[in-house]
Formats: C-alpha cells, structure tokens, sequence
C-alpha cells in the first residue's frame, strides 16, 4: 500500500468558478482508495486561501475605486493607473510571499503524512508557477520522492514542462485515475514505469512519451472522493460544493482552435448513462450533493438525453449544467432535459459569420442549425450560453458586422467572449500562415505561456503582450477589437463573459445572472473574501440537499 498526496494550487481566483471543488483531485482519490492505496487531498483553492492571497490593506484602497471604475464603465486615469500598478507590485510580491509559506506548510505536512508519491494538479498563470514553486520545494525536501503532475496544463504542454522546472519525474496526461493508480504500484515496486502509458518521463536529457490507452471504459473507474476526512477542503464553506462528472473525455472534433483533442484524446469515449446517474445519485445520498457539471468538453446530444431520461425513471431531484455541441444536439430532446433538471448548457458558436466558420473554425456547423438549437433549448427554460472567439483569423470589419448581427437576432443568455487564444497541437499553431496567424518561434511562445498570468487588475491592453499577430493585429490590437465587440453586445442588453457553470451558481446563490458577473468581478478584483465567502455559502444552502 503507497500513500498519495494530490495538491492543488490553482492561484488567485479570478471567478467564483475557480472554487468549484476539484474533480480531478477527487476521482484521483477515489481510484486510489479503490485500488487499496491511501490518499490525501491538499486544495489551495478556497474561500480561505483567497483570503490569504490578497492583504486587507490593499482590498480597502482597492474597494473605492473597483466600484467607481465599474459603475462608469471607464478605463482608469492616469493617476488612478499609477495607483493600480503600484498595488499589483505589492500584491505580487506579498502572493510570492504567500506561496513561499505554503512550501514550508507543504513540507511540514508531507513530514508529518510520510506521502510515497506527490501529484500536482498544474493550473494556469500564478497558479502554474506556484505549484511549480511547491513542487520544488518537495524536490529540496524529499529528494527521493516520486513527484508527479497532471491536470489540463500537464496535458497541453507535457514535455515542455522539464524546460520549466526539474522538480517532476512525470507529467500525467493520460486518464489520471489509471494512471496515479499505476504509479502508485510502481512506488510500491510492483511496476515499472516503462508500462504506464499515458505519463511523459525525462532520462538525462532525453524525453519520452508514453501513448495514452484510449480503449480505457470510463464506466471502470470508481466513485470520486469527496469526504472531507481525505478531502478536508470539503468541510464547511471553502469551496462551492458543485461536483464535477466524467460523463465523456476525448473529442472527436477537429476545431481549428481547440486544444480538447491533446487534453483528453481524439477519439470520444462516453461513460454510460447508468453510471453517471449513479454517480449523481451515490454523491447525493452521501454528501447531499444535488448539482453538477457533466466535465465533457463536447458532450453528445444522445447521451445527454439518455441521461435525462433516467434521472426522470429514477425520480432524482437534481439539476445540472453542460457543454453541448450544436452538430449533435436535438431540439426535439431539450423538453425532457430541462425536465430531467438541465438548468443551463454552453454551445461554442466562435461565429457569426458562416465563411468565418468555415474558413477559420473548421467546427462543422450551419448557422441555421445553430438558430434552431438555440431557440429550442431558450424554449425549454435552459439557459443557453453561446461563446464566440473574436476576432478570428480573416476577421474583417464586414464579417465582424455579420457576426454582431446574428448575436443580436439570436439573443443568446450569455455570450462567453474571448480573444483568439493559439495553444499546443492546434491546427492554427502547426500551420499558422495557414490561418493569416504570424508567430516567431513556437517553441519559445509555448515555453513564455506555462505561466503567463492576468493582470487581474487590469483591462487586457494592459496585459503582457503574447508574441503572435492574427491578421496582422498584434497582441493589444486584437484584444481592443475583443473589448469594442463586448462593449456593444452589452449596448444591446446582451450579457457577455458569463458561463452556463456560473449561471448554474448564480441560481444556487438566488442570484441574478448579471448581479453576480458584475459582484463576482469586484469581488476578486478588490480581494473581497468575505463577500466571496457569504456567496459560497448561500449556494452551498441550495446545492446540499439534507
């Protein structure tokens, strides 16, 4: 028997999203305790922890301004910028300084628990580079000690990640259950690592991936983890008690921009219908636990349904929130969803325009279909997010008129927006003249993005500057079209930057849609952990049913 200690350090929250309890901690835990192993989750991404994070000092100059900012809706002055500079470097500096206690707190733990294997959950920007921190800590500490990492950061970059940091003996980027399950036996001597497929190992200098098994029956695994006895983070009100599902991982789609084929797989595989509601319903009964995420990137519209309906022959009341895809969605089947308890869902549009989709997007979809879909599921009661991606490569001012345009008829709940993002084994990375995208050297732009972080106090113009041009905009250009589009889509009452996951929070908080975007905002902008805190709790009254 090994002893696991999965860490998660996810950084700063920037949304109340970012507090969702940790799905791959707990289903790493459960497959270890079903394998015989111990396990021990330590989850950084807390109410508490936001608390730590950001001094009272700064939150109390901060709160006057993040108010008035955002109730003109205007940039900040000069003056009022020299202000926000000046307290972002001290809130840097106190955050490095937080982190370097975790380290010390980490280890006297790990003395204590006497951990065989250490996996880190790696997340993005300052949550990246504190767990690589962390991660070297252990290293200094316990040189012997097999660490490992995973999570969709370890998936995206793999290899690149022994550029950043020795600290790691692997990187997980296969099914994490089997695979830390594995390991886990190899601490014990009863594997090598030689026959874990789906972990990426450094030799000297040389680096060797080892395929992912994608014929794995996600049906195999065992129920997540939850108890706060190993999960302590899920005791009280650190963390909204929304769970997670594995309904579905890979994707078979082949969308220009996305990277969901390298995280999970490019061939879809689906748990069955029966084992998610039993998941659903075994966490209910256990924890009280009556809301969920199907985690799929791209789940299809027939299993959904077949989820619906047996949610409704097993007479559970629970509610639920998902990505969709508009190919596989059937309007016909969103009655019985939003009856099953399907509250909200998420559709990636990226466009308007229907030669932008074609030409850039590569996602396989008519814009008549989308109409449809939208329509009907808006019918049924879900509330129905659709994201766009602007602008997109061959973005012009007519197309982008085009696209507002349809946004505006369509009327979307929300529209999730985002300027083009450019990630690892994309379509748009490994051909860029291909898509009117201009980068240097890929290799260094995937290197400068394992920890790049948002300036959280600050517009995107005001952010680091990523080295790559989409039709010949540099990186503050692109992000100031992203704005003008946002801008007006909420000129016209259209909400934008908002998810089908936060919506499902909202509901659960008793809050408006847009009350708790422009809260939540503040809220993390100005490090309010109390109010962050009575949000949490308020949607944990309503996501626990005793």
């Amino acid at each position: 028997m090994a002893r696991a200690l999965l860490v998660s350090y996810p950084g700063y929250p920037s949304s109340p999203r970012h507090l969702v309890a940790s799905n791959w901690l707990a289903n790493l835990a459960g497959a270890l305790i079903g394998a015989g192993h111990e396990a021990m989750i330590v989850d950084y991404g807390t109410v508490s922890m936001m608390r730590r994070l950001f001094p009272e000092a700064i939150s109390a100059q901060l709160k006057p301004l993040g108010v008035g900012l955002m109730g003109g809706g205007g940039q900040p002055d000069p003056e009022q910028l020299a202000k926000l500079q000046e307290w972002s470097a001290q809130l840097d500096a106190h955050q490095e300084q937080t982190v370097f206690e975790i380290g010390s707190e980490l280890v006297a733990q790990s003395r204590r628990w006497q951990p065989d294997l250490v996996a880190f959950e790696l997340s993005d920007g300052d949550g990246y580079a504190g767990s690589v921190h962390l991660a070297e800590r252990m290293r200094e500490e316990f040189p012997d000690l097999h660490i490992t990492a995973g999570g969709r950061k370890a998936c995206w970059f793999r290899g690149i990640i022994f550029r950043s940091t020795p600290a790691f003996d692997t990187i997980i980027f296969g099914d994490p259950e089997d695979v830390i399950v594995k390991l886990a036996d190899t601490s014990d001597g009863a594997a090598g690592l030689q026959e874990t497929p789906g972990i990426v190992c450094q030799t000297g200098k040389q680096i060797v991936e080892h395929p992912r098994d994608e014929s794995v029956d996600l049906d195999s695994f065992p129920m997540p983890v939850y108890d706060p006895e190993v999960y302590p983070a899920m005791a009280g009100d650190d963390k909204i008690k929304m769970v997670i599902l594995t309904d579905s991982r890979g994707c078979s789609n082949r969308c220009a921009f996305c990277v969901h084929p390298m995280e999970d797989g490019g061939r879809q595989r689906t748990a069955s219908p029966g084992k998610i509601v039993d998941t659903m319903q075994h966490l209910q009964q256990r924890h009280g636990i009556s809301v969920f995420r199907f985690g799929g990137a791209s789940t299809p519209g027939d299993l959904m349904y077949a989820v619906a309906q047996e949610i409704i022959d097993r007479g559970l009341d629970i509610e639920y929130n998902s990505f969709g895809h508009f190919r596989t969605s059937n309007p016909d089947h969103f009655e019985v969803m939003a009856r099953s308890g399907l509250y909200s869902i998420f559709f990636g549009l990226e466009s308007g325009s229907q030669e932008i989709l074609d030409q850039a997007v590569h996602k396989g979809i008519r814009l008549e279909k989308v109409r449809e879909t939208l329509m009907a599921a808006q019918a049924a009661g879900i509330f129905s997010a659709a994201s766009m991606i602007v602008p997109l490569p061959f973005d012009t001012p007519e197309t982008l008129a085009e696209s507002m345009e349809f946004v505006k008829e369509l009327r979307p709940d929300s529209v999730p927006l985002q300027f083009p993002g450019v990630f690892p084994a994309t379509p748009w990375i490994e051909k860029p003249e291909k898509y009117s995208i201009e980068i240097d050297d890929v290799d260094e732009y995937l290197f400068s993005n394992l920890d790049y972080k948002v300036k959280l106090l600050f517009p995107p113009q005001f952010w680091e500057p990523l080295p790559y041009k989409i039709n010949g905009m540099a990186f503050h250009e692109m992000t100031a079209v992203t704005m003008q589009f946002a801008a007006e889509l909420e000129a016209a009452g259209i909400l934008t930057n908002f998810s089908h996951t936060l919506a499902s929070i909202a509901r659960s908080a008793g809050m408006e849609p847009r009350q708790l975007r422009n809260m939540a905002q503040l809220w993390c902008v100005t490090g309010d952990a109390e109010a962050m805190g009575g949000l949490v709790r308020r949607a944990n009254e309503a996501i626990i049913c005793n």
